[in-house]
């Protein structure tokens, strides 16, 4: 029973060990199978990812042609970045694979096989699933389209921005404007008008969608294509190569109408290269920018100069930010100044006027005064950004550059700089490189000029002869000049009560200005051993210079006395050797100059001119470096010059024959002074010896005298191609003719300042030499000539370069162009033509004007022209589709301006501005049609027309209307299509 109990109880062990022997076995299979088939499973793994990545491949691509007007899915997004997750883990499991392959199949090496069998099979499921589980259709959506433009709110409240914003909205009608340029000095507005602009356009439905992208001062073309593909809200996820990013930008934006806004532009900006190409048929781009040359690096089409504040708009926008306090009696001045100091600046002047706001302390005031007329800017925190920009344009600024500048600093406050002596100043300092000749000096410091006044550091004056440093530049600019070494100013401050600096600034100074500073004396021997400069124009009360004033001053280089009233220059001016410009005009009680002034041999500029001189020193022959000389012998403008002139040789013979390096002369008398009428002749023949002579102005009393130099000048006789060797200047007068009529002539709008003034003319045989004069001016004015009857009598050839013409009380005149004259283009160049007291004159050209004549005109004046019945013809009025002026005075036959066979043709007068009618008594009408439009007229004045009783126009005939100037008794009488447009046209007039 034992035996049978052992049996069973071995029967029962063996059956479970038979079946866990079993279990073992498959388990031990399995994982034998793991690794044995490593390579097979590797295999399908490496099969299934290549299918899984050429998958993801095809999406990506999917994604990037539709990127533009669909985003991703949020399940695509998921499944793309499991696949990333899968890339770089296979790309583990491979480095794990290719490392196990290479080792031996001992058993040690079992469990990492193993694993690695196990992972491969795994990730190979996962490889699966996501093949399965994305299908191409699941991929995009339609983009929710962004919104046209994203609101700026500007607040606008300076009315002459707005100006600019509706020029910007006109250029958008044009379709070949596609690039617009704005510029302007910091602070004066530009970021205002581009958020003004960007919330405006939105009411006139011109865009599908408005960009507004603020650009870094590196201008990085990354930041401002990110910029835009967000706005376009396009994603751009793993695109970072910018050429791609170019494409897409290009490729999304060829076919919308969109407008780019980019402001705060410091650096040329390739738009090409951002994905903004000119091919884009309704692209616009608008870019805002300190430096005026970024506009012209970049192409624009227009530029838009946005020029500061009207001081009366400044006034406005000071007194309404501040509040009641700036009409307190004792603030009132103080504000004024304040003002001034602010640069009429919208920006500063906001940032100054919250400053101030509704304080009433005058301390504080004074304080703030004080603080902005510091050079130190960083006193000021409204000033600090103006500084720092200045700072920024300054550093990038060649050294000679930015020496002309600081030199500009040293004049006063608001002073307007007239420009060619600032480059003659600059020429005595050596700023101008290379320029050894006036000539250069002049061309090459016109250059310089023009680059500061493009980035701001010099505004151009009204008068286009001068220029000044805006004031706010020019606390920054002493402040650089206190800085640098070499540049020392001295000046006498507003608030010190000496005569003059105290002498140890005297010492260091560089350049010493003590101009309009209201000197009565001066320190007896200063020491200044490294003065370059001394200003001492304008100062009236300044009588006497020291004897020693000059003693320590050997390097002074400009030295100027205009307008002093001193009487004589003490002998140490001798000690001047280095001396290059000296200025005496104006001084009428200086009536000699000392024998010591022939030993300033390096004296190149002198300038004797409206002097009590009686005639020019003889002295002067001495300076055989001259190469400026100015002087005036006129008997009305200093007591006694005209009487005693009369026993004295006004110029000496052989003295400016002597003067061989003269390159520039001006000699100035009284064509009624009759002694200069006998040596005129020898002294036109002497300024023939001169073979530097570029620059010239000078009364010829006769052809004959002129003939004298043209006939011997070897400058005047080279041909006018001859850039480098022909005249650059002259003004010319021949003959005196006595006129109450005289119309000056603004050389500054000439293309070259050549001027050629003919007066009393008769003789015909003397024609051919005003025609070789007339060959290079570019102004010309005809007076009181007896026997000339068109213009075209002196040579259409002749005066093809001519721009500016006057012809006034030539009695026998007809016409300007006569019959049969040309057969080309008449007057291709005239800018500006003015007819005055032709008693015969009756039409401008006999014959129909060929194409192209008088293709440039923008003025005309007809002034007493009694026989003239008509001012255009139908066939001449469509050369003049430049004219901008037009003046009809005194001309009693006229009846219409614009005549029925000339109201049929299309815009006849497309660009007239102003139309100026006076003492036309004959006049009935303007032009018959009331539907008659002007394009781009601004401004009408109608004086002592009373037959002329229909205006003819109305708010939407002429849409550019903003001036009527007019009689009120003629106006109330005036009728008009109806009252409406009576009433909306009386908001321009201005009642005389």
């Amino acid at each position: 029973m034992l035996a049978a109990a052992v049996g069973q109880a071995a029967g029962n062990l063996v059956v479970p060990a038979t079946d866990a022997g079993k279990g073992i076995y498959s388990y031990l299979k399995l994982k034998y199978d793991y690794v044995k088939n490593l390579d097979q499973y590797f295999e399908k793994l490496q099969t299934d990812a290549n299918v899984l990545f050429s998958k993801e491949e095809d999406v990506n691509g999917v994604i990037t042609r539709n990127q533009a007007k669909m985003e991703k899915t949020h399940g695509c997004k998921t499944w793309l970045n499991r696949v990333k997750m899968v890339k770089q883990e296979f790309q583990k499991l491979k480095s794990r694979y290719d490392n196990a392959s290479k080792g031996s199949c001992g058993l040690f090496r079992f469990p990492t096989r193993l694993k690695l069998s196990k992972d491969i099979v795994k990730m190979s499921a996962s490889v699966v699933h996501l093949i399965d589980q994305m299908n191409l259709q699941d991929i995009l959506v339609v983009q929710r389209e962004p919104v046209v433009v994203q609101k700026k709110f500007a607040r606008n409240d300076v009315p002459s921005l707005s100006e600019h914003v509706d020029k910007l909205l006109e250029f958008f009608k044009d379709d070949n404007i596609k690039r617009i340029g704005i510029f302007g000095m910091p602070g004066v507005g530009k970021t205002t008008i581009m958020e003004t602009l960007n919330d405006e356009v939105e009411k006139h439905n011109i865009f599908d969608i408005v960009i507004w992208v603020t650009v870094s001062k590196e201008g990085n073309i990354d930041d401002i294509q990110q910029a835009i593909l967000e706005r376009l809200h396009i994603d751009v996820e793993g695109i970072k190569s910018e050429t791609e990013k170019s494409y897409l930008i290009s490729e999304t934006l060829e076919k919308m109408k969109y407008l780019l806004l980019l402001d705060q532009v410091c650096t040329k900006i390739d738009l090409h290269h951002v994905g903004i190409h000119e091919s884009h048929a309704c692209g616009k781009v608008v870019l805002a920018t300190v430096d005026r040359l970024i506009c012209d690096s970049m192409e624009v089409h227009e530029e838009i100069k946005v020029e500061r504040m009207s001081r009366d708009d400044a006034r406005k926008l000071f007194c309404g930010t501040i509040g009641e306090a700036v009409d307190h009696p004792f603030i009132k001045p103080i504000a004024e100044l304040i003002l001034k100091q602010c640069g009429e600046l919208p920006q500063v002047i906001k940032a100054v006027a919250r400053h101030l706001r509704n304080n009433c302390s005058e301390d504080f005031w004074q304080g703030t005064l004080l603080k902005l007329r510091s050079p130190n800017m960083s006193q000021v925190q409204a000033m600090e950004e103006a500084f720092n920009v200045f700072r920024l344009i300054y550093d990038q600024l060649p050294d000679n550059l930015k020496n002309c500048l600081l030199y500009g600093a040293s004049f006063p406050e608001d002073h307007e700089i007239y420009q060619d002596y600032l480059i003659e100043c600059w020429k005595a300092e050596q700023l101008i490189l290379n320029a050894e000749t006036f000539r250069r000096a002049r061309a090459e410091g016109q250059v310089l000029l023009k680059d500061l006044i493009d980035r701001h550091l010099f505004d151009q004056c009204r008068s286009k002869k001068h220029v000044k440093i805006p004031i706010i530049f020019r606390n920054a600019a002493l402040e650089m000049a206190n800085q640098h070494n070499d540049f020392e100013l001295a000046m006498r401050e507003a608030d010190e009560l000496e005569d003059y600096p105290p002498l140890e600034r005297w010492r260091n100074a560089r350049v010493i200005s003590l101009m309009h500073a209201d000197q009565q004396k001066l320190p007896d021997r200063p020491e200044c051993y490294r003065i370059s400069t001394l200003f001492l124009q304008k100062n009236a009360n300044l009588a006497a210079i020291p004897t020693s004033f000059f003693d320590c001053m050997s390097s002074l280089k400009t030295l100027d006395l205009y307008g002093t009233g001193i009487e004589s220059l003490p002998p140490s001016v001798s000690k001047l050797t280095n001396l290059r410009g000296l200025y005496l005009n104006s001084c009428c009680k200086l009536k000699m100059l000392p024998e010591e002034i022939g030993e300033l041999t390096n004296l190149e500029t002198l300038d004797i001119y409206r002097t009590g001189f009686r005639s020019l020193p003889i002295v002067i022959g001495k300076l055989t470096s001259l190469r400026c000389l100015r002087a005036s012998f006129v008997a009305t403008l200093c007591n006694g010059n005209h009487i005693e002139a009369i026993h004295t040789e006004l110029v000496p013979a052989n003295t400016i024959d002597r003067l061989s390096k003269l390159e520039e002369l001006t000699i100035d008398v009284d064509p009624k002074e009759s002694s200069w009428n006998d040596i005129a002749i020898g002294v036109a023949a002497e300024m023939a010896k001169l073979t530097s002579l570029t620059t010239l102005s000078f009364y010829f009393p006769t052809v004959e005298c002129l003939e004298a130099f043209t006939g011997g000048s070897n400058p005047w006789n080279k041909r006018i191609d001859d850039v480098h060797n022909c005249f650059r200047s002259f003004k010319i007068i021949v003959g005196f003719y006595e006129t109450n009529h005289r119309h000056d002539i603004d050389i500054t709008r000439l293309s070259a300042p050549r001027h050629l003034r003919y007066c009393a003319g008769g003789d015909t045989l003397q024609l051919q030499v005003i025609r070789e004069v007339l060959k290079q001016a570019c102004a010309f004015e005809l007076i009181g000539h007896q026997n000339v009857t068109s213009l075209s009598d002196f040579g259409m050839d002749e005066m093809k370069c001519l721009e500016v013409c006057t012809i006034q009380e030539c009695h026998e005149m007809r016409r300007i162009v006569g019959s049969g004259v040309s057969s080309n283009g008449a007057f291709q160049w005239l800018k500006e033509l003015r007819l005055c007291k032709l008693k015969k004159f009756d039409v401008i050209c006999d014959d129909p004007l060929v194409s192209g004549s008088f293709a440039s005109l923008t003025t005309l004046t007809l002034d007493d022209c009694p026989n003239v019945t008509k001012i255009f013809s139908r066939e001449n009025i469509q050369q003049l589709s430049q004219l901008q002026h037009l003046r009809v005075q005194a001309c009693p036959l006229v009846i219409e301006i614009l005549e029925a066979d000339i109201q049929s043709i299309d815009d006849p007068l497309p660009r007239l501005r102003v139309l100026e009618l006076v003492s036309l008594e004959g006049l009935v009408s303007i032009h018959r049609s009331e539907s008659f439009n002007w394009l781009s007229l601004e401004k009408i004045e109608i004086i002592a027309c009373d037959k002329l009783a229909n205006l003819s126009l109305s708010t939407n005939s002429a849409t550019n209307l903003r001036s009527i100037r007019c009689n009120e008794v003629w106006w109330r009488a005036l009728a008009l299509q109806d009252d409406e447009i009576k009433r909306s046209l009386e908001n321009w007039c201005y009642f005389v």
